[in-house]
């Protein structure tokens, strides 16, 4: 832990940057209460005050494949609470077949969703290049960090100072994590709303007008930008591509889901969709065992344990299959649709899902993964949460969130609900409807209870 007192000035400040938690005893609430959603790398907070001036993540991680969105959900953790966040990552990384990879939009559009509903600072920030991955040297990033934080501290140690520095440095990096979006959305998805105002300075502004708490047109976006449409919404081109693919697993809602796509019900995002990595048989054999033992746990009366070795088809190297649907996000113009594609997999929800929401746009989030417990952590909670926050559960309208984990026993939930400080559960709970598990089992988190 190191501090910086500044006397010249009209009060005194003290500032601590936190490295490792464990050198707070006792740890402030307010810092414990971030620490939920994931430790950031460092952070600066005002004890006179009890006050966090911001936080930072930072990875020299691959951004590749799943570990694209992994750290989203401490953006997500540290907007909600009002704090100031920097997320800085190397935008090439080394995928672990030695190509070379660049990073995911997901996590620099949920920043922008963030700064928009919470009026601060949420910014992505990247470093290195195709040449040169994962190189701190290269790259804007790193600089435009610390240019960004030393204003913040200023800010709030010198009472009554101008702003405007902080607006140009905010302005600069709102307009490098745009043209990243417009340069990487094409290699991402099919379609994205408002790509046109992508390199417009005048976007870049209105960001960092919002981050900075300004007032007036200054801060207006353009009307389409972020906001998903419905289906009628998309360009005609887009449209004639959507339509259903085969199965790679057999799953009941997931054979729907795909089947709404053909009716116009939703939408999905690319035709690029990958399947995951298949397993070992034992492997498979023995996660099975283990969401047996914790579904029995909880039993729901009617409902056997739906889960054998022989439904994961098998490859001709003699593993098996995990992925259902390639695609793990659709798009629905309905929560109604939605709802009734569930039912209609699932005939013991009938009647149970909440029909209030009936004419709200939709989202539902799949998670293949077997491995109990996996989906409380990384990266899957960063997968939802940048997901859930980039295609509207904020929005004026909000999309109706679902996730669906076909292989997952709702005991697993039921059993980690009474356990304090389960990040994956608390973020469930915070952008989730409903969580859907394997046999139907529906659990309204917000609200508790298992249907």
């Amino acid at each position: 832990m190191s501090g910086l007192i500044c006397k010249n000035k009209p009060r005194l400040g003290c500032f601590f940057l936190l490295i490792d938690n464990r050198s707070w005893s006792p740890i402030p609430q307010i810092i414990d209460d971030l620490l939920c959603w994931g430790k950031p790398d460092f952070l600066a907070y005002d004890p006179a005050e009890n006050k966090i001036i911001f936080a930072v993540e930072e990875t020299a991680a691959t951004p590749t494949g799943n570990q694209a969105m992994q750290r989203c959900e401490r953006i997500f953790g540290s907007a909600r609470a009002g704090i100031p966040f920097w997320f800085l990552l190397s935008e090439y990384g080394v995928h672990g077949d030695g190509g070379v990879r660049r990073d995911s939009i997901w996590s620099t559009v949920q920043a922008l969703k963030l700064t928009q509903k919470e009026h601060i600072p949420c910014v992505v920030l990247h470093y290195s290049s195709a040449e040169r991955p994962e190189d701190y040297s290269e790259g804007v990033g790193k600089d435009s960090l610390f240019r960004a934080l030393a204003q913040v501290v200023l800010n709030h140690i010198i009472t009554g100072r101008d702003t405007s520095t902080l607006t140009t440095i905010l302005t600069e990096q709102y307009k490098n994590m745009l043209a990243f979006i417009d340069s990487q959305r094409d290699n991402v998805v099919d379609y994205f709303p408002g790509a046109n105002h992508l390199r417009s300075d005048r976007v870049a502004l209105a960001f960092a007008a919002l981050a900075c708490r300004q007032q007036g047109p200054i801060t207006q976006l353009p009307a389409d930008f972020l906001i998903w449409p419905r289906t009628a919404g998309l360009p005609p081109a887009i449209r004639q591509k959507q339509g259903s693919k085969p199965l790679i697993k057999h799953d009941p809602l997931c054979a729907l889901l795909e089947d709404d796509l053909n009716h116009g019900k939703a939408y999905i995002l690319s035709d690029n969709a990958g399947s995951g990595q298949p397993q070992p048989v034992e492997k498979i054999r023995r996660w099975i065992s283990d969401q047996r033992a914790v579904f029995d746990l909880f039993p729901i009366e009617g409902l056997p344990f739906p889960l054998r070795v022989e439904d994961f088809p098998e490859t001709d190297s003699g593993l098996r299959h995990m992925t259902t649907a390639k695609n793990i996000v659709y798009l629905y113009d309905r929560w109604r649709d939605l709802r009734e594609t569930i039912e209609n997999a699932y005939p013991r929800l009938r009647g149970r899902l909440d029909h209030s929401m009936d004419e709200r746009p939709a989202f539902i989030y799949i998670s293949n993964s077997l491995k109990p417990g996996r989906i409380f952590g990384d990266p899957y909670t960063g997968q939802l949460s940048g997901y859930g926050l980039a295609f509207g559960k904020f929005d004026e309208t909000p999309r109706v969130i679902v996730s669906y984990f076909p292989h997952q026993s709702h005991g697993l939930a039921c059993r980690e609900a009474g356990e304090a400080g389960n990040k994956g559960l608390t973020i469930m709970r915070e952008l989730t409807d409903y969580l859907i598990f394997t046999g139907g089992v529906a659990m309204p988190l917000a609200r508790g209870g298992v249907i």
